[in-house]
């Protein structure tokens, strides 16, 4: 309740200083210059009824006759007539009961007669003059408010704007250095693969097959929505035999596909996506434990599964962002008809299935070429 009341003398403090200085001008300077002085509540009564029609004129009544253009010709005499009535019946009926109370000295000849009438209309066309104006004051304060919020968000945008051209400038120039920074490190791949083509055949095959992958993942962006899933499966198999070389080729991992999936169509980096949470959080030093990814088409629905030995060695948990990844990707293109699922067996073995309705990639598929 405090709270409200401040807040409410925060909002109207200006009000009531220019109320207080007004009425203190007319009861007390006009009172010392002419010597007179009426009883308090004669002041209070009046102001009461002077302050409600200031605030209803301006508030209310004026701006409903302003509000539309073709009835303002009847409205404002109409509020006119309405308020300058209503305040000389209430001004009559203060004043009579002011009378019988014996606050206001009574006269004998006091009666509503037009001589009453034109004194109080004169009284109540002042303050209707001053609720006018008001009224036009809050107008004007209220549209350069808004006027300056509209400039200030148009500046706001102006300089969103110039930050959005910086921000684009800054990726370009950082696609330009992206661009720029792999064709330097392929052609030292390639000084690399000439030096050591003689002395170590291995390496240098393995230099070209880093290569190959390389430019495949660098051009990944400049294939189109989907690419050839042979494409992709070539840069498995090259993935699989340089995780092969490093580790002396003692890893369980076998990759088993059928000819007919290489001629579909898929959004890329699916497959090696795939094949690296595999090598991630797999465990394929196990003999008994291979790990598995098989690609093959079976009731008119391309299937991808993968089966591997848990590894649960700390410093490989990941919080299986990359599989949330893929499933966004592949329901953002082919909607509910995907089904992806994972589970732990009783083995601990992670067990992934992805299937994919044929008729849906067909439907979806636009080929913007193979890969080279």
């Amino acid at each position: 309740m405090k709270k409200n009341i401040q807040k409410w003398f925060q909002k109207y403090k200006l009000h009531l200083l220019i109320w207080a200085l007004f009425i203190f001008y007319e009861t007390v300077v006009i009172g010392l210059v002419f010597n007179i002085f009426g009883h308090p509540i004669t002041y209070i009564a009046h102001y009461t009824v002077n302050l409600f029609l200031f605030y209803l004129h301006g508030d209310l009544l004026f701006p409903w006759a302003l509000k539309e253009r073709k009835a303002v010709f009847w409205r404002i005499p109409f509020i006119l007539f309405l308020e300058v009535t209503c305040f000389i019946l209430v001004s009559y009926a203060i004043d009579k009961s002011l009378m019988f109370w014996h606050i206001m000295a009574a006269e004998e000849q006091f009666h509503l007669n037009f001589h009453y009438c034109l004194k109080i209309s004169y009284r109540c066309l002042y303050f209707l003059g001053f609720a006018t104006g008001y009224y036009f004051l809050i107008t004007y304060i209220k549209e350069r408010k808004k006027t300056s919020e509209l400039e200030t968000q148009h500046l706001n945008d102006i300089i969103n704007n110039q930050k959005s051209e910086q921000e684009l400038i800054k990726a370009e120039n950082a696609f330009l250095k992206a661009q720029i920074n792999p064709h330097f490190l392929f052609n030292t791949l390639d000084t690399i693969y000439h030096n050591i083509d003689a002395s170590s055949p291995i390496a240098a095959n393995a230099v070209i097959i880093l290569t190959e992958m390389m430019r495949f993942a660098v051009d990944a962006d400049k294939m189109g929505d989907y690419i050839l899933l042979g494409d992709e499966i070539d840069q498995a198999e090259n993935l699989l035999y340089l995780n092969q070389m490093r580790n002396n080729h003692a890893l369980g991992f076998r990759l088993s596909y059928t000819d007919e999936v290489r001629q579909i169509y898929l959004i890329p980096l699916v497959l090696l996506t795939l094949m690296e949470n595999v090598f991630k959080h797999g465990n394929l030093n196990v003999p008994k434990h291979e790990a598995v990814i098989e690609i093959f088409v079976k009731n008119q629905a391309l299937h991808v599964v993968t089966d591997n030995l848990i590894d649960y060695n700390p410093s490989k948990k990941g919080g299986g962002s990359g599989l949330n990844n893929i499933e966004k990707r592949l329901r953002y293109t082919y909607g509910d008809a995907v089904d992806l699922v994972w589970q732990t067996s009783d083995a601990n073995h992670f067990i992934l299935r992805l299937s994919i309705p044929l008729q849906m990639l067909e439907v979806h598929n636009k080929p913007a070429g193979k890969y080279k």
